[in-house]
């Protein structure tokens, strides 16, 4: 059997300032935004909150949910990354930030979180990611 896209989850979170949260993980060795895949049965918000929760200790709050995406955005990852999936395919979530929401890295997946304006997305490493990202982004209406 050939390998598949993983079916995945990412949070394109706003803040009052129109700028979305990164992260640069020490693992990718890039930036990216906080994402992840989805589990067996589990919704996509269900999905995204527990991602937030285990990356950024971030609580989501339903009212806070600005959009769930139909259109999703793939991107593959490098030849021989990983032994199951060809890359990810990602539903997009849109998410107002709560000025008081902590946001802090909580494991090995960021060590690094920046807030930036969409346009700005281009002057950082975020390798195989960029189209599928500079497509979210177009999306959710932010570029």
């Amino acid at each position: 059997m050939g390998k598949i896209y993983r079916q995945a989850v990412m949070a394109v979170i706003v803040n009052e300032e129109s700028k979305v949260l990164i992260g640069y993980s020490p693992r990718d060795k890039s930036y990216k935004f906080p994402q992840g895949g989805l589990e067996a049965k589990e919704s996509l918000l269900q999905g995204i909150e527990r991602e937030l929760m285990e990356e950024l200790d971030y609580q989501l709050f339903d009212d806070y949910i600005l959009q769930v995406y139909d259109e999703k955005v793939r991107y593959p990852f490098p030849p021989d990354c990983h032994p199951v999936y060809m890359g990810q395919e990602l539903s997009i979530v849109k998410i107002k930030h709560r000025p008081e929401a902590n946001v802090s890295p909580q494991d090995d997946e960021f060590d690094e979180l920046l807030w930036i304006l969409p346009e700005e997305l281009e002057t950082y490493n975020y390798e195989y990611r960029s189209d599928a990202y500079k497509q979210a982004l177009f999306i959710c209406g932010l570029l």
